[in-house]
């Protein structure tokens, strides 16, 4: 069981827009951000940051981005 409890995406309306990017980009909304919301400051950036590398502006293709964080968590052991 979790310590911290994941809010609901609603919680907050300027975060959840904020955090809205992540559904756009991989089909939901990671526990960990949901998580965040708890300091809405950290969830508003932590979203800001994911959107800056994974966003539709980047020069890298999402596939291998993808790929790249494959083989990284898979190298240190990370199976999520």
């Amino acid at each position: 069981m979790a310590r911290i409890s994941p809010l609901p995406l609603t919680d907050d309306p300027e975060v959840g827009a904020a955090l809205s990017n992540f559904k756009k980009s991989l089909g939901f909304v990671p526990n960990a951000a949901l998580i965040m919301q708890h300091k809405p400051a950290i969830a508003k950036g932590f979203a800001m940051l994911s959107w800056a590398m994974w966003g539709p502006d980047s020069e890298v293709d999402v596939g291998f981005k993808r790929l790249i964080s494959h083989v990284s968590s898979s190298v240190h052991g990370c199976r999520y």
